[in-house]
């Protein structure tokens, strides 16, 4: 069996960061940290970390840009509410892990490389797998390489991640390949959830 891949990050859309983040930072007594403009894709982000190099990402539209042609990534020019969109884990080695995916029958597509303008000028660059391609419901994680760039997880923990839970209707068929691969098993539901369940100073919250 292949080892536990790690958690890298949690995506949570909103059609409204900052609103988004004041709630969450309301509810689990947290302060987020700033994120940065992400042009390509139209979108800006907070961050939460969450300790053992992993973080929260709320993501929303970048009011201050016109949106890419074909829209903004993970459908954020129709959401209405926020929610967990899908999430990210490190590779041991990025063409290995991808291969890891592929031959279980996932497919993400050409590893491309993501940028994001931080607020003091400077640029974070980073190598990730399509982020248009959202593979099962968002079950299947994007593979991220930080290779040696500033981690937006490092740090000290403002909350902690109690659980990850991945539920899909057809978790008969997902389990044993995520299983192999290094991915948590998937869970029965009814519909397809990513569900977070994050503890803070001022308490628990799922996020799903």
């Amino acid at each position: 069996m292949t080892p536990q891949l790690e958690l890298d990050h949690l995506i949570f859309v909103t059609p409204d960061v900052d609103a988004t983040v004041a709630d969450l930072e309301a509810r689990l007594g947290v302060t987020f940290e700033a994120g940065g403009r992400l042009p390509a894709w139209g979108t800006r982000n907070r961050i939460l970390p969450l300790g053992d190099r992993s973080y929260l990402e709320v993501m929303g539209p970048d009011e201050s840009a016109n949106a890419p042609e074909g829209g903004r990534i993970l459908d954020l020019d129709r959401r209405t509410e926020p929610s967990m969109a899908w999430w990210a884990v490190r590779p041991f080695l990025m063409e290995l892990t991808c291969g890891d995916f592929q031959a279980a029958g996932f497919q993400h597509g050409d590893v491309i490389q993501g940028r994001r303008e931080l607020p003091d000028g400077d640029t974070l660059v980073w190598e990730m797998t399509d982020p248009h391609l959202r593979v099962e419901d968002g079950m299947v994680p994007l593979v991220i390489d930080w290779d040696g760039a500033a981690h937006p997880g490092d740090g000290p923990a403002a909350a902690t991640l109690r659980e990850l839970r991945l539920e899909h209707p057809d978790h008969a068929r997902l389990s044993g390949p995520f299983v192999d691969i290094g991915l948590p098993e998937v869970h029965p539901a009814e519909a397809p959830a990513i569900v977070a369940t994050l503890e803070g100073p001022g308490g628990t919250l799922t996020l799903r």
